[in-house]
């Protein structure tokens, strides 16, 4: 579905003061990125080039996000949540089957089969491998048999529907799993202009949940999040040490 259909949504909901105030405030987002850039900044350096109502919902949903990530006990009512606070750093803590460096370094020799597969699908679609190695470990814990109940399949837990759009005809083979989660992840990052979080939100919770209602987001998806930066950090690291 076209994002131009969430504007539109999106201007039903979002107060007119509120948008006014977003637009002329200046912003609160953490310099702390996955990626050592702020996202702020890239934000504003493709202002030019992007419709102004779509930076306002990407930086609206940004800024909800972190506060309900930072803020999780928040009493907060309504959907634009004013002041927004921002994200120093996760504030709940992490789930306790977090991997240690160690036990990363043995999951990634465990796993040394399904290398191939992500270097390739990180070429072909310009992904950093540690990120797909997160979701993998995240979602399935690197079984490609895996079936959550609510039918995600897969290395990457592709649901059927999202499965047949991106063209795969078995989700349980890793070559095209892995390809197809992988896709899926450029095209949540393109459309969230490179906000990892953001992306990690839409691929649990799906896309028009998080942009129709992006104060709602579930604890699940949230541990999700937690979940797979805490993996993609520790990934990261092992790799610069192998």
């Amino acid at each position: 579905m076209e994002f131009a259909f969430y504007n539109i949504i999106m201007i039903g909901k979002i107060d007119p003061q509120a948008i006014i105030d977003f637009k002329t405030t200046p912003s609160l987002l953490s310099s702390r990125t996955l990626e050592g850039s702020d996202f702020h900044s890239l934000l504003q350096e493709k202002l030019e080039q992007s419709k102004p109502l779509e930076l306002i919902v990407i930086q609206y949903l940004t800024r909800t996000l972190e506060r309900l990530l930072s803020d999780e006990g928040s009493k907060e009512s309504g959907l634009f949540l004013s002041p927004p606070v921002p994200l120093t750093s996760l504030a709940q803590p992490l789930p306790t089957n977090s991997l240690s460096s160690s036990e990363v370094s043995n999951n990634l020799q465990k796993k040394q089969d399904f290398d191939p597969i992500v270097r390739g699908a990180a070429q072909n679609y310009g992904v950093e491998p540690s990120l797909i190695r997160a979701v993998i470990q995240a979602e399935s814990a690197g079984n490609p048999q895996a079936v959550s109940p609510a039918g995600a399949q897969g290395l990457m837990q592709l649901m059927p529907a999202t499965a047949a759009e991106l063209g795969v005809s078995n989700a349980f083979d890793p070559d095209q799993n892995i390809m197809a989660g992988t896709r899926y992840l450029r095209q949540l990052l393109d459309r969230y202009r490179g906000d990892v979080r953001l992306t990690l939100a839409a691929y649990n919770w799906g896309m028009g949940n998080l942009e129709n209602r992006p104060g709602a987001l579930p604890q699940e998806t949230k541990t999700f999040i937690a979940r797979v930066q805490n993996y993609y950090q520790r990934y990261k690291e092992s790799s610069q040490t192998t």
